[in-house]
């Protein structure tokens, strides 16, 4: 009977916490998100190779890229993001509106947020642990919207940065060297300058040319002059000569003076000809590579506005139907069966301990310490008969 008893007793007191536990336990609800990552040339930068002489990047590892991506996602600053959005009052109204709350939340919700890859796909799940289904799923979007706002302002809004300051002092090295060249030249345009000094060139080619033949052509005029002059009945051919001879030398005169000019425009075109060309070398570069970073400018942009192609939601978190915990009726036979395995190892154990043998008070007074049993020999007269002789 006292075994019985002692079998209820742990029965109740095993029961009773076990029921009220499961009475103040509450079901909690799983929202999950799905993202896919995908990678590959496609999906990185890569320049006009004709414009810079920037390589392809190396796509890497999936594996390490979506490991960077995870942690990136596990991150302590977008769960407090995702509990602002969704409100502190929402999603642990216990929690006081404070700083020390919103800490506190953030860590409660982070121990109840997992983020894991789907084995054998490119595929992350994210899952947020609520007792009330609809925050559940509000707290796992907001997580993603957080992300993908923390991604865009990690890439996206950096690029935008960088790019718009390499532009514009691109743009103003330009103004700098049209300047150059405008001081130069009179104006940043250099192409005609190399027209020009091959003109120049030319000139004075067929200057010197014509010089020449004028000068041949004055010594024969001087010597028919001289004929001329020193024969009776030539003086009208000896004018029209002398006539001749100043004319050809006028003509030398203005072709010289024309030489001169031309070899000092030719002097002058071969000092400025080296710098206009190294100005025009470094215009045409310059708008390249504005034109490059014009054209970076506008595909970060345009990444911006429709976001990453290699980072996509296939699944927004829905609120949950079933909760993911065990019902109160299967924790509750559960309970049941706890406790009468813990009735039935009290009942056993009590027997066992009650089913021991007895010890006589003799036994216990000849196997006490203090008791020695000897057994004596037979004396000499006791000795039989036969061994007595």
């Amino acid at each position: 009977m006292k075994r019985i008893i002692l079998a209820l007793v742990v029965f109740g007191a095993v029961l009773t916490p076990l029921l009220y536990a499961i009475k103040q336990s509450q079901p909690v609800y799983e929202a999950r998100s799905l993202v896919s990552f995908a990678l590959g040339r496609e999906y990185v930068y890569v320049p006009d190779p004709s414009l810079t002489d920037i390589k392809a990047p190396n796509a890497g590892d999936f594996q390490g890229f979506v490991n960077a991506e995870m942690l990136l996602l596990d991150n302590p600053k977008l769960v407090r993001e995702a509990i602002e959005s969704v409100g502190l009052d929402r999603v642990y109204p216990d929690m006081p509106n404070t700083e020390a709350g919103l800490v506190g939340a953030t860590i409660r919700l982070d121990e109840n947020t997992m983020i894991e890859l789907i084995t054998g796909s490119y595929v992350v799940k994210v899952s947020v642990f609520h007792t009330n289904p609809e925050v559940a799923a509000d707290l796992v979007n907001a997580l993603i919207a957080a992300f993908f706002d923390h991604r865009r302002e990690m890439y996206t809004e950096r690029e935008l940065v960088t790019i718009t300051a390499r532009l514009d002092k691109a743009q103003q090295e330009a103004e700098e060297i049209d300047a150059e060249l405008t001081a130069l030249l009179g104006g940043p345009d250099a192409s005609g300058l190399e027209v020009q000094y091959e003109n120049a060139i030319n000139d004075e080619v067929q200057l010197k040319t014509e010089l020449r033949e004028a000068k041949l052509e004055l010594i024969t005029l001087r010597q028919r002059h001289t004929s001329f002059e020193n024969r009776l009945g030539f003086e009208a051919e000896a004018v029209e000569a002398q006539t001749q001879v100043e004319e050809a030398q006028s003509r030398i005169a203005y072709l010289e003076r024309e030489l001169a000019g031309t070899q000092t425009q030719v002097s002058d075109l071969s000092q400025v000809l080296p710098r206009a060309r190294l100005l025009q070398t470094r215009q045409a570069a310059q708008t390249g590579r504005i034109a490059e970073l014009d054209l970076r400018l506008r595909d970060a942009r345009a990444v911006e506005v429709s976001g990453f192609d290699n980072v996509r939601v296939i699944e927004e978190g829905t609120p949950p139907i079933n909760p993911v915990n065990m019902s109160p009726r299967t924790q509750f036979a559960i309970a049941l069966v706890v406790a009468a395995i813990a009735a039935f190892a009290a009942y056993m154990i009590a027997m066992l301990l009650g089913s021991r043998p007895k010890k006589t008070r003799d036994e216990d007074e000849l196997q006490g310490p203090s008791v020695t049993v000897m057994k004596q020999s037979p004396r000499g007269d006791d000795r039989p008969a036969h061994l007595a002789r």
